[in-house]
């Protein structure tokens, strides 16, 4: 299982590296890849700047020294990770690495700025969640990592009836042998009927909503997905505002990760718009885990 981990020395992407660090699982099955990624220099005047061979050779020793603490910490735990440094817009050369390297998910580190901030900065993380094809585990700083990584976990799935949902239980359950044994507290958030929809008469809509039938079919796919894997889950119908109540949740069952879908529509979306993914992790306690 080949992991990649963005590391460029700052609070957020060594605790991302003590994540891995901690895993409790077969580690001869683990194979860590740690890229820096190094922005290049620039010529202003073609021709007359300086030697480009050098410079790109001190940026990539400059590159190895950014790797060399999260280095330690995996070295520590008995890994030997691949060194890798890039030069390139951080964002894609992450994502161009992920593909060349076929890995398993990148595991990166997020300083957890909300999604208007996180654009707004040019959030690596928050590009790098929106275009890669491979699962990706977004670790802020101060994020509780999970004690039993590989041997089990407690992991909160939030679910919308939507297909990318159902998908998003189904890899999860499929996840089992890496991950170590699973309990899954499935989450749906029911939005509440409106002033006028709760003065009307009762028609099929309102009906539907007050029997918990729409509950019922947004978490029907989910359930059956980790059913079918024999998956121990639970299922949680609650009402509120998803992000801020889903972090609340995952305090209250001390569970290890948050695993999401998101649609993958881009930054500059969810800048605008708003993304439970995205709000989600900028709220949570834990790692999450978002998967297009």
């Amino acid at each position: 299982m080949r992991i990649l981990l963005p590391s460029d020395r700052s609070a957020a992407s060594l605790q991302a590296a003590r994540m891995l660090a901690d895993y409790r699982g077969d580690r001869a099955r683990i194979q860590p890849m740690l890229l820096n990624v190094q922005r290049p220099v620039l010529r202003a005047w073609p021709g007359h700047g300086l030697d480009r061979a050098a410079v790109e050779d001190a940026l990539r020793e400059a590159g190895m020294a950014e790797l060399r603490a999260a280095q330690e910490i995996l070295s520590g735990a008995g890994f030997a990770p691949e060194l890798v440094v890039r030069l390139g817009h951080a964002p894609q050369a992450i994502v161009e690495q992920a593909q060349r390297a076929d890995v398993d998910a990148i595991v990166m580190g997020t300083r957890g700025h909300g999604a208007l901030g996180g654009f707004a900065l040019g959030s690596v993380a928050l590009r790098v969640a929106q275009s890669a094809e491979r699962p990706v585990v977004l670790v802020k700083p101060e994020s509780t990592l999970p004690a039993g990584l590989g041997t089990h976990v407690r992991i909160v799935l939030p679910v919308d009836g939507s297909e990318a949902a159902t998908m998003a239980a189904a890899r999860i359950a499929g996840c089992g042998d890496a991950l170590g044994r699973l309990q899954v507290d499935v989450v749906h958030f029911q939005q509440p009927l409106t002033v006028m929809e709760a003065m009307a008469p009762p028609h099929r809509d309102a009906l539907s909503h007050w029997s918990g039938r729409e509950a019922d079919e947004a978490v029907a796919g989910a359930r059956e997905a980790l059913r079918a894997s024999g998956v121990e889950h639970q299922i949680h119908i609650l009402a509120g505002d998803p992000a801020t109540d889903i972090a609340r949740f995952t305090r209250e069952r001390a569970a290890d990760l948050i695993a999401m879908s998101t649609r993958g529509l881009g930054a500059l979306h969810h800048a605008f718009i708003g993304s439970v993914a995205m709000n989600t992790s900028h709220l949570s306690p834990v790692p999450v885990l978002l998967m297009r």
